[in-house]
């Protein structure tokens, strides 16, 4: 199983699953899921769901196992997935979460005995580390550091002081009944902060809903950076500060991203992108490209704009 995309449960048939949720699917298909994943790459054996109906043509690329869709659809032919059809699978999967996920558990302890911690590694005071933490050698966290249970802290990394670590993503669905209150989605994930990575101070790195967030090695954030779930960053990127990435974007390597920018989720940045200061990215970049404003473009059609913006003005 990849830790980065899939978090394992204890096995359960598929006709379990389809009691809990109340959903439609062909009993003749019945067999194990041992584990939640995302729905891109996907894991045998591993459930999903479909977050937008438009990627019900892409289902034949998913190796998930089962996929969790609207009972509105019909599984495609090309798809190797079962499909359990349902009202809202967001809200499904979010049920499913809170049933079969294991949640998040703290001891008693400001570090929890069940850390494991190597004998290099320098902790400052007031420093909150959960259950089966690794944090390996020569890591330096400073005062007021938070780290969630099952975070990985790989060798050489740096933590500044009001860091968090792996708490809970933003993920909540909309109720059918606009009189009944959001429901929470559980993240049952973990981080994983790669070697030589520093986290500026009051910078927070969100734990996934499955699998993991992860931080490449060498990469540097600023203070006041927000992570979201399943975010994916690949080696080598430095971001300044006040910069938020919402959650299951790729971020590829040697990445230069200015103070203030805002990124939305799931979507993909190449390797070698640079984004200017306050840019708003709404969209995938291809690899080297240099873009800035908000909404972002390429800097040569910015600047183009921004010179006839002040012709036309004077």
């Amino acid at each position: 199983m990849d830790r980065l995309t899939a978090t394992s449960i204890k096995p359960i048939k598929i006709s379990q699953i389809a009691r809990i949720l109340n959903a439609i699917f062909d009993e003749k298909k019945d067999q194990e899921v041992s584990s939640f994943c995302t729905l891109f790459p996907g894991e045998p054996g591993g459930i999903s769901f479909l977050a937008k109906d438009s990627y019900i043509k892409r289902l034949k690329d998913t190796k998930a196992s089962v996929v969790i869709i609207n009972e509105k659809q019909i599984c495609p032919n090309d798809s190797n997935s079962i499909c359990l059809r349902v009202k809202n699978p967001y809200q499904a999967w979010g049920k499913l979460l809170s049933k079969l996920g294991s949640p998040i558990t703290w001891s008693n302890q400001e570090i929890s005995k069940s850390s494991n911690i190597h004998k290099s590694a320098k902790i400052a005071k007031n420093v909150v580390i959960g259950e089966n933490v690794l944090i390996g050698e020569n890591v330096v966290i400073h005062p007021n550091v938070t780290i969630y249970p099952n975070s990985i802290i790989e060798k050489n990394c740096i933590i500044h002081s009001g860091a968090v670590i792996g708490a809970d993503g933003f993920g909540f669905a909309l109720p059918e009944n606009p009189k009944e209150t959001l429901q929470k989605i559980p993240h049952i994930g973990h981080v994983i902060l790669h070697e030589d990575v520093e986290i500026g101070a009051n910078s927070c790195v969100d734990r996934a809903v499955v699998g993991a967030t992860s931080i490449g090695k060498g990469t540097k954030l600023d203070n006041l950076c927000q992570i979201g779930h399943n975010v994916q960053i690949g080696n080598g990127c430095v971001l300044a500060g006040q910069v938020g990435i919402a959650g299951s974007t790729e971020i590829g390597n040697h990445v230069q991203i200015g103070g203030q920018v805002g990124i939305v989720g799931h979507i993909k940045i190449g390797d070698f992108v640079r984004i200017g200061a306050q840019s708003g990215v709404h969209k995938s970049v291809e690899k080297g490209k240099t873009i800035i404003g908000s909404p972002a473009v390429e800097a040569s059609i910015w600047r183009r704009n921004f010179a006839n913006f002040n012709m036309k003005s004077k």
